[in-house]
């Protein structure tokens, strides 16, 4: 296995925790603003459907996950990118209020590669989370959906 550093995106929506929470750990994942089908069972070990279709140019790509953990408001962690010999990405999401009606979500993201030619994992990892960190802070703050 190749150790890569941990993946960091940190994130601040002017919109309090409760909406922000509920935006992200929902059954229905990140639909309608980044998934097209995504289902999630809010519990500890509680299976994660991931679906795409309008961001992969109308092929659907699906991948599975498993929770690891939910604190309600406070945490969210799960594997998820689904290989042959097992998931290859273990999240963390964490989110903490500011104190003036703003949120703060920090998403950590460790990756497992087994080598260089692999790296395009990590890779279209960190486009992913830039990607849907922007187009959640614009849904969560303006109501829009950019896709």
């Amino acid at each position: 296995m190749l150790e890569i550093p941990k993946m960091t995106f940190v994130e601040y929506f002017k919109a309090p925790l409760e909406k922000v929470w509920k935006t992200f750990v929902n059954p229905n994942g990140w639909d309608p603003w980044f998934t097209d089908g995504m289902k999630v069972e809010l519990k500890n070990g509680g299976q994660i459907y991931f679906r795409w279709k309008r961001l992969t140019n109308g092929e659907i790509v699906e991948d599975k996950g498993i929770t690891i953990l939910i604190i309600d408001k406070k945490l969210w962690e799960f594997w998820w990118y689904e290989y042959e010999d097992g998931f290859r990405s273990q999240v963390k999401m964490v989110f903490q209020p500011d104190g003036e009606n703003g949120t703060w979500l920090r998403v950590e993201d460790r990756l497992i590669i087994k080598n260089q030619d692999e790296l395009q994992i990590a890779y279209g990892c960190a486009y992913g989370w830039g990607q849907m960190l922007l187009l959640a802070k614009i849904y969560i703050e303006k109501g829009e959906i950019l896709l």
